[in-house]
């Protein structure tokens, strides 16, 4: 555990690297960000690799989800300045927000943050904008914005250099967060050679009871434009 100041960084997992921090957010910062986009919810996408085409996004993802321009609240912009303190990274890195609230029995199967050239070949806009595996998504920082009474952990299957599951369903091996409000987690899509970390595999488990809202801020290795 890490002091600085009143935030305490706490060390989840080594492999992958992943930290959580609480009371990271307040109380009336997620009111104003619940409000600006629980009307606007709609279904959440997933990019779809190689192969998987044809297959909905409701094979892996069944929640529903609204990106908040950072634009749109100073309250978003004094997060933001928050995350690039926390992560020692430039805002210019930051994608906006993506909001997401998932409802009994939702979920998010086990996925990879970051976009694998190999598994991208047939996607030429994915390739553009990754710089063909030169620019990636490098850390997500994960909010929780409600507790739950029952589900909706975040499960890193591959924790401690574990195998991968045999089903992407599958939510018990490895070490699960729970979610609290306030809290975020803090997890490396990539090593330091630049490259994809294979073990940061992780999922969002199915709410057994309640209703959990969150947000996912992801920071890029190298500084975003418009058109990414």
């Amino acid at each position: 555990t890490f002091g600085r100041g009143d935030l305490v960084l706490e060390t989840i997992s080594m492999t992958p690297l992943v930290f959580s921090v609480e009371e990271f957010l307040r109380d009336d910062e997620i009111d104003i960000i619940l409000e600006l986009s629980m009307p606007h919810l709609a279904p959440s996408g997933v990019t779809l690799q190689d192969g998987h085409e044809n297959r909905p996004a409701t094979d892996w993802r069944t929640s529903t989800t609204y990106w908040l321009d950072s634009s749109s609240h100073p309250v978003v912009q004094d997060i933001d300045k928050r995350t690039a303190d926390l992560v020692k990274v430039p805002i210019s890195h930051q994608e906006s927000v993506q909001v997401l609230r998932y409802e009994h029995t939702q979920h998010y199967d086990q996925h990879l943050d970051y976009f694998s050239a190999e598994r991208h070949r047939n996607s030429l806009d994915v390739l553009k904008r990754i710089e063909y595996g030169y620019k990636n998504r490098m850390i997500t920082v994960f909010w929780y914005m409600s507790d739950v009474a029952k589900g909706g952990h975040t499960n890193f299957a591959r924790s401690g250099g574990l195998p991968r599951p045999s089903s992407n369903k599958d939510c018990s091996q490895g070490i699960s967060v729970a979610p609290k409000k306030r809290k975020v987690v803090v997890f490396y899509s990539m090593l330091p050679n630049g490259e994809g970390d294979p073990m940061s595999l992780h999922a969002g488990c199915p709410v057994e009871e309640g209703i959990k809202l969150s947000g996912n801020k992801w920071v890029w290795n190298k500084p975003r434009s418009d058109d990414d």
